[in-house]
């Protein structure tokens, strides 16, 4: 091909007219040879071959580009057949895999609409008026969400680990004005609770602020950080001259779905800076990125409950409820429209602040002069304050597309049904004396963790002690326990859901972290898909408790 020849081919790519636009047959070509990897309704994963071996393979294949550019149908055609092999699948029912979520379609033409226009969400110039999708949903969440009297603010960013990353940038402007330009002070310290996600980890190694320099806050027996454990260690943070510059609290756990005391923190953070006579304020955030789903039952008639939510079900979101109400107390939280409920394409979350006033300690006005963007012919420029420059408008739009599809009772009700079905499959579990539902009463949420206890150990009296007793005694039958459970779950994992048979669930090796120094391993249960009904989930009881019978006396008991 001449040049000429080149340059008329690709145009045809980058179509001007909607006539000439051809994304549709694409995305149509796309969604059948994926059809093609579904033999059933409810599979948990495209089916296909993957594994170290292949992904190698697959590797050296994609790692060249070609001189003569290919058929656009046999490029996705190629794209989807070798590499989406093995994908969940996070509509399907029988995906219990992580808190992920299922996209809906509206949500999900916004997103692609975004990215077919290429919208970069930085100022007015470059997005025109699709910002007004990022202030209409940071004013849905604050106004009629979390019921926040300020004026608020949020905006889009990277995932939930970037949303606790501005909280602690937040903490450290607060607290030491002049870091943008001295870096920070010695003796900086942030604090986080014992089982918060590993993003607070991630976020202090990267803001400097270090790991030695981090206050750990203690759980109760419940699981709920421990305010007694938080105020005495602030307490001496403080009196060895340390610079408390966060407190970082559960809003819904990864495991469990614990919301912490929110109102108390909050309380203690305002005695402390009045007892001590802080200069600064030590900046409150909550981890919300999944339990701020319960703020969709803010002015729910629980009384009447006109949506007929099943009782037990319905007085744990009433609780849990009570504890997430209290976020407008907060400096700031977190949103992930792509966990759970959320229904939006990964990645799409938003960070917010109760109090708009603060985004002036992220400005970026005097400190960074931003002349590449002609920031002085914008009206409004969210890149002042975000750490991106780049944004897509695609999470924006489609937070607001799904907002504005579901409504509040769309939302509620998944949400209901997931908590409903989870009480379904507990009182299922329940049934089995092999199996222990971890911190049952305390998890008022749609994630179940479990332990599974290998035959030989059911008669020994230390696993009805084994969460709670600190003795090492008791931490060498937890690690007995740990290798079981890996040993079956590699077993399960391996022959059937592998294969596409019933339930995919997942394990985590550090569930919690005992006293005894013992790390308690859990397999999860995590339901998410609207389709998830009570006969998916008596059959994933069924198909686990079947899986376990199997393995004990076939596997274990040769």
């Amino acid at each position: 091909m001449n040049k000429n020849e080149i340059y008329e081919r690709i145009k045809q790519y980058f179509p001007l007219q909607f006539t000439e636009n051809h994304i549709s047959e694409y995305l149509v070509r796309c969604l059948r040879a994926v059809a093609q990897k579904i033999d059933s309704d409810d599979l948990a994963r495209l089916n296909g071959s993957a594994g170290k071996s292949e992904f190698k393979g697959l590797v050296e294949k994609y790692s060249s580009v070609p001189k003569v550019g290919e058929p656009a149908e046999e490029v996705l055609e190629s794209i989807v057949n070798d590499l989406f092999s093995r994908v969940p699948r996070w509509r399907s029912p029988e995906l219990q895999y992580n808190v992920g979520t299922a996209v809906n379609s509206v949500a999900l033409a916004a997103y692609v609409l975004a990215l077919e226009e290429n919208i970069y969400a930085i100022n007015d110039g470059l997005a025109g008026n699709s910002l007004v999708a990022e202030e209409a949903v940071s004013s849905i969440l604050a106004r009629d969400l979390a019921g926040v009297e300020k004026k608020a603010r949020g905006f889009f960013t990277f995932g939930g680990t970037a949303t606790n990353l501005y909280a602690k940038k937040l903490g450290i402007k607060k607290a030491v004005p002049g870091s943008s330009r001295k870096g920070n002070t010695e003796g900086i310290k942030a604090m986080v609770t014992r089982d918060c996600h590993f993003s607070h980890d991630v976020s202090i190694d990267w803001l400097g602020i270090g790991k030695d320099n981090t206050i750990i806050i203690e759980p109760g027996s419940d699981r709920r950080s421990n305010l007694d454990d938080a105020e005495r260690k602030i307490r001496e943070a403080l009196d060895s001259g340390g610079i408390l510059t966060s407190i970082a609290v559960n809003g819904g756990t990864t495991y469990n779905h614990i919301v912490d005391g929110i109102n108390g923190f909050v309380e203690l953070r305002d005695r402390i800076v009045q007892e001590y006579s802080l200069s600064y304020t030590p900046h409150v955030h909550v981890d919300s990125v999944i339990g701020w789903s319960w703020l969709f039952f803010r002015g729910y008639d629980f009384e009447n409950n006109p949506l007929d939510i099943n009782q037990r079900a319905l007085n744990m979101i009433r609780e849990q409820y009570g504890r997430i109400s209290h976020i407008n107390m907060a400096d700031s939280w977190g949103v992930d429209f792509h966990k759970g409920i959320g229904a939006c394409p990964v990645d799409c979350s938003v960070f917010m602040v109760n109090d708009e006033r603060d985004l002036r300690y992220i400005s970026k006005k005097g400190e960074i002069d931003i002349h590449h963007l002609a920031e002085e012919f914008s009206f409004t420029s969210p890149v002042d304050f975000t750490l991106e420059t780049s944004r897509s408008a695609g999470p924006a739009l489609s937070a607001l597309a799904s907002l504005r599809l579901l409504g509040l009772n769309g939302y509620r009700r998944n949400l209901a049904n997931l908590i409903e079905q989870t009480v379904v499959m507990r009182d299922s579990l329940r049934e089995h004396k092999d199996m222990y539902i971890c911190h049952e009463e305390a998890s008022l949420g749609f994630v179940t963790m479990l332990r599974f206890y290998p035959p030989e150990l059911m008669r020994d009296p230390r696993l009805c002690i084994e969460l709670s007793d600190p003795s090492l005694d008791t931490k060498n039958i937890s690690e007995q326990v740990n290798k079981y459970m890996k040993e079956f779950f590699t077993w399960d994992e391996s022959t059937r859901m592998r294969a596409g048979r019933g339930v995919e669930y997942s394990i985590s090796s550090g569930y919690i972290t005992l006293s005894n120094g013992a790390k308690i391993t859990g397999v999860k249960l995590y339901p998410v898909s609207p389709h998830f009904n009570e006969q998916y989930a008596r059959k994933a009881v069924e198909t686990i408790v079947s899986q376990k019978k199997i393995f004990d006396q076939q596997v274990k008991g040769k």
